[in-house]
C-alpha cells in the first residue's frame, strides 16, 4: 500500500494537511530519488450512513439469501486446490465487491478510498446484483436519503 498524503494546492504551494506525518515519512526513507504523484480529490467521501446501510442491511440480507438458497458453503482456490469453506459475512461483502467491480468492468474500489457518489453507485449496483443473481429485494434505508 502507498501512502497518502492529503492536503491543497494555494497559491502555486502544496500545503498538507499533517506536514509532520510527512516529514516523519521520508525521514524513515533512504537517500535516493523519488516522486511523487498528485490527484484531485473525487468529491466529498462516503458518509458513514452509506457503510452502515451496506453492512447492516446489504451484507446480512446477501447472506441471508444465500444460506435460504442453500449455499451454506464457498470454495475457494488455494494453489491448485479447492477447498470448501463455510460462507460468512465477510465472503459475501467480497463477493458482492467483485461482482460489482465485474459488474461496471473496473477494478475493486476499496470502500475506504470511494467518494460519496462512488459508495453511492457501489450500493446501487449491489442492489441490482441481488436482485438478478439472488433474487432478493434488499429493503430500503430506513431514515434520510443515504445517496
Amino acid at each position: 500500500m502507498e501512502p497518502e498524503f492529503h492536503g491543497k494546492i494555494k497559491g502555486n504551494r502544496l500545503l498538507l494537511n499533517r506536514p509532520e506525518v510527512y516529514w516523519a515519512y521520508c525521514a524513515g526513507l533512504k537517500d535516493g530519488d523519488y516522486y511523487l504523484k498528485i490527484f484531485k480529490q473525487k468529491g466529498p467521501a462516503k458518509t458513514i450512513e452509506q457503510l452502515a446501510y451496506y453492512y447492516a442491511v446489504i451484507v446480512p440480507t446477501a447472506f441471508a439469501q444465500m444460506i435460504e438458497d442453500g449455499n451454506d458453503t464457498f470454495v475457494v482456490k488455494i494453489g491448485k486446490q479447492f477447498k470448501e469453506v463455510p460462507l460468512t459475512k465477510e465472503i459475501v461483502d467480497d463477493l458482492l465487491k467483485e461482482a460489482c467491480a465485474k459488474f461496471e468492468g473496473k477494478q475493486i474500489i476499496l470502500k475506504r478510498n470511494m467518494s460519496k457518489e462512488e459508495a453511492s453507485m457501489f450500493i446501487d449496483n449491489c442492489i441490482r446484483w441481488c436482485a438478478r443473481w439472488l433474487g432478493c429485494v434488499i429493503p430500503e434505508p430506513d431514515k434520510g436519503d443515504l445517496k
